[in-house]
C-alpha cells in the first residue's frame, strides 16, 4: 500500500570498490557532524572539566570484517580524551555485555592529567588501546543488533556518544533482516518495533554507525540499493529510538578476518539472472529492489551498473528491447500494484533512452502488476517470505534481433 518514504538521503559511492563507501546527511546526521566539529575544534586547547563518554560496541560476528575503527571515529575518541579532563570509552564485550574501560584524557602515572610533552604521545596510545581491545572481539552468540544497542547503552550511568561498529546485518531478534525483507518502509519498521517495545533506550544518546554493510565470510557484498536501504533501516530505528543525533560515518575503513568462528546465518540479497534464449534473446531478470525503494518508481543511484551494459549491447547490436515490471502480491491492491509495475518499466525505459538507446528500439513498455500470481505465493507456514516476494518483484529486460 501507498505509504509515505522517510526524508531522502545523500548516497556517494566508490564504484570500484568491493566494499563502498557512503555519506548519509540529513539533519539529524548535521547534527552529529556539528557535535563532532565542536569536539575537534577543541583539539590543542587547555581541556575542560567536562566528563566526555563513548561507549563502543562492535557486533565482531562471522560474517563481518575483524572491528577497526575508521579514521573518523579515532578522530573522535582523540578529540575527547583532549578535550576533556575526564574522557572515558567503555569497550563492550559482544557476548557478556560487560565493557572494558579505557581512560582517553592522558594522564601520568599518578593519575594527573598530562599537560606536558608527552601528552600527544599518550593521548594516541590512549585510542591505540581501544583498537586493541576491540581486535580481540569474537561474537559467539546470534546477531541481535537491536538488544546489543539496548545493552550497550547500560554500561554508563549517563549518556554520551555511541559508537556502533557493525555491518548492521542483524540476523535475530526482534530486527531479523531474513524477516524484514529489503523493502519495508523503515520508519513504518521502526514505528512498530516501538510499539512492541522493542527499540533500545536512546535518549540523550548521539549514535554513530561505522562499517554498515560490510560483509565478510559467507555473508554477499550487499548490492548499492540494499546498503542504502540498510542505513535507512538503522538510521530510522536510532531515530525512533529517541536518538539527540543519528549518523553514519563516511570512509571505507580496513577489512581484516573476522575472529569469530560461530556461524552467523545468511542475509539473502537480489542477484540478476540473465538467461539466453534459442533465438537468440537475452533476457534480463532484476530483482525491482535493485532498481527501487518501497513503493516507488524513481530509479535509485547505482542503476546504471545494470542498465549500462542492457544499453550498451542494445545500441551496438542494433537490438530491439521490451521491458515488462512485476509486482508481489504481499500488498497493496491489484490496481495499485498494476500502475506501480508499468511506472517502473517506463522508468527503465526513460533510463535506457538517456544511456543511449534510440527510441525506436524499445517496442514494448508494460506493467504486469501480478497478474496470475496468487496473495498466497508470498507465504511459507502463514507468515511473508521475503525472499519468494523479492523474486515475484522484479523487472524484466529482452532483447531481441531486430
Amino acid at each position: 500500500m501507498p505509504t509515505i518514504d522517510p526524508a531522502p538521503l545523500q548516497v556517494t559511492t566508490n564504484p570500484t570498490a568491493r566494499r563502498r563507501s557512503y555519506f548519509i546527511a540529513g539533519p539529524r546526521a548535521l547534527t552529529a557532524l556539528l557535535f563532532l566539529s565542536v569536539l575537534l575544534s577543541g583539539c590543542g586547547k587547555p581541556p575542560a572539566d567536562i566528563p566526555a563518554t563513548i561507549v563502543v560496541a562492535a557486533s565482531a560476528t562471522m560474517n563481518e570484517p575483524r572491528p577497526v575503527l575508521a579514521a573518523p571515529d579515532r578522530a573522535l575518541l582523540n578529540a575527547v580524551g583532549a578535550g576533556s579532563m575526564n574522557g572515558t570509552a567503555y569497550v563492550v564485550d559482544p557476548n557478556t555485555g560487560q565493557a572494558a574501560e579505557v581512560s582517553l584524557t592522558p594522564r601520568r602515572p599518578g593519575g594527573q592529567v598530562d599537560h606536558g610533552p608527552d601528552r600527544d604521545r599518550r593521548l594516541a596510545g590512549n585510542v591505540d588501546e581501544v583498537q586493541r581491545l576491540l581486535d580481540r572481539e569474537s561474537a559467539d552468540k546470534p546477531f541481535d543488533l537491536l538488544t546489543w544497542i539496548a545493552q550497550a547503552v547500560r554500561v554508563t550511568s549517563g549518556p554520551g556518544t555511541l559508537l556502533v561498529v557493525s555491518s548492521g546485518l542483524s540476523t535475530a531478534g526482534g530486527f531479523d533482516l531474513r524477516q524484514v525483507g529489503w523493502s519495508a518502509a523503515p520508519h513504518a519498521a521502526a514505528v512498530m518495533l516501538g510499539r512492541r517495545g522493542l527499540l533500545p533506550p536512546l535518549a540523550g544518546w548521539h549514535v554513530i554507525f561505522s562499517g554498515l554493510g560490510d560483509t565478510a565470510g559467507q555473508q554477499p557484498a550487499l548490492p548499492l540499493p540494499q546498503r542504502a536501504e540498510l542505513t535507512q533501516y538503522w538510521l530510522a530505528i536510532c531515530r525512533q529510538a529517541g536518538a539527540t543525533s543519528c549518523t553514519v560515518d563516511p570512509v571505507t575503513r580496513a577489512e581484516p578476518p573476522s575472529r569469530s568462528t560461530t556461524p552467523v546465518p545468511i542475509v539473502p540479497v537480489p542477484t540478476v539472472t540473465s538467461i539466453r534464449g534459442p533465438r537468440g534473446q537475452i533476457r534480463t531478470i532484476v530483482p525491482a529492489d535493485e532498481f527501487f525503494a518501497f513503493n516507488s518508481a524513481r530509479l535509485l543511484p547505482g542503476a546504471d551498473t545494470i542498465l549500462g551494459p542492457v544499453a550498451a549491447q542494445a545500441r551496438t547490436r542494433h537490438l530491439t528491447v521490451s521491458i515488462t515490471g512485476y509486482a508481489s502480491p504481499d500488498a497493496g491492491t491489484a490496481a495499485y500494484n498494476l500502475a506501480l509495475s508499468a511506472a517502473r518499466a517506463r522508468a527503465v525505459q526513460a533510463r535506457l533512452i538517456a544511456l543511449g538507446v534510440p527510441r525506436p528500439l524499445i517496442v514494448s513498455v508494460t506493467g504486469a502488476g501480478t497478474a496470475g500470481i496468487p496473495r498466497a505465493a508470498c507465504y511459507r507456514r502463514g507468515s511473508i517470505d521475503e525472499t519468494v516476494c523479492g523474486r515475484l518483484r522484479r523487472v524484466v529486460i529482452t532483447l531481441l534481433p531486430a
